[in-house]
């Protein structure tokens, strides 16, 4: 009789392990801060920089196993600026997901997530959208005025489908994003690609309604590498559109492993239609990885106006049409 009481116990912790087997909850992140030295024009600006390499961030992410192929996963995902310790506070606009996946089948997920034209121009940069070399200064508006949509980078209320893995290669994403209500965000888009051996290249076009209006926000670019071992090529050619504006962005790059790290470097131009209000942006940089979850790093980049032009590396002075922007970071990412 004083045995069963045991008996019982043991096959509880067994069956509870059981079950903790099929779950699992991971706390990940990174923190990027460095020094960055702006110059806008003729006035220049000393700062402590962040995100110079990787965006700087805080997450939870876990998948449940539902048995046949099936799982359930959140993520939740949140920026961090370590040069305040996030005096704006902690939000996660990062990501925020929920999602049902099959093996066979592929995935479903809903909240605010990355849109499927933005991955292009991450994947396919030498510097992503990172630091003072971020395909995004160049990307983003229209001649540095106008703002793009807000659906450039993420899109709340959003639910998509994502391509299940093992089919020769070919991945792909399908996004929609629902107004609820409001006269702004509407949002549509889709990304197919290919990757196999040293090939990556993937195409993606999207619309967002972009004002009260109902005009549209639409994009549309091409990205692809190749890695040939001793250099891997990038790049980048992008259309964005809306009433009468027009830009074409073309980026070339490449990456060339160097010791224990990797040299990069960029180059980007910007084109609007029917206009001189044209931008070159140049960059290099160099990583040096000090284990696989820490590295040093620097950069510097270069952006040219033309006429009335106003691209800008973030984060400097005010800057006017014209005038060139350049910035040189170094700094320190730490991932855990």
């Amino acid at each position: 009789m004083t045995l069963r009481p045991i008996a019982l116990a043991i096959a509880a912790v067994a069956c509870s392990s059981a079950f903790a087997q099929q779950s699992t909850v991971t706390v990940f992140g990174i923190l990027d801060a460095g020094v960055q030295r702006l110059e806008n024009g003729s006035q220049a600006r000393w700062l402590q920089s962040i995100d110079g390499l990787r965006t700087s961030r805080l997450g939870f992410r876990g998948t449940e196993d539902l048995g046949g192929g099936l799982s359930a996963s959140f993520h939740l995902e949140g920026a961090l600026s370590p040069d305040d310790g996030n005096a704006a506070g902690m939000n996660w606009r990062r990501r925020s997901t929920v999602s049902l996946a099959s093996s066979t089948l592929g995935e479903l997920r809903l909240g605010r997530d990355y849109t499927p034209t933005f991955w292009n121009y991450s994947v396919f940069s030498p510097f992503g959208t990172n630091g003072v070399g971020s395909s995004g200064n160049l990307i983003y508006g229209f001649g540095g005025k106008s703002s793009t949509a807000p659906t450039i980078v993420r899109s709340d209320n959003s639910v998509g489908y994502f391509l299940p893995k093992g089919l020769g290669g070919v991945y792909g994403q399908a996004m929609v994003a629902l107004g609820e209500g409001a006269p702004t965000g509407k949002f549509h888009g889709v990304r197919l690609g290919f990757a196999s051996g040293p090939v990556d290249v993937a195409v993606a076009a999207s619309d967002t309604v972009n004002n009260a209006a109902g005009d549209k926000f639409n994009n549309f670019n091409l990205g692809g590498s190749y890695d040939f071992g001793v250099v891997k090529l990038m790049g980048i050619y992008s259309v964005s559109m809306q009433t009468t504006a027009k830009q074409t962005t073309t980026l070339l790059g490449f990456t060339m492993p160097i010791g224990a790290g990797e040299l990069r470097a960029s180059w980007i131009h910007a084109d609007k239609a029917n206009s001189p209000d044209d931008a070159t942006q140049l960059a290099v940089g160099y990583v040096y990885w000090l284990s696989k979850r820490t590295a040093l790093y620097t950069s510097a980049a270069q952006i040219k106006n033309k006429a009335a032009a106003t691209f800008v590396i973030p984060g400097g002075a005010p800057l006017s049409a014209g005038q060139s922007s350049t910035g040189v970071e170094m700094g320190v990412s730490h991932s855990f």
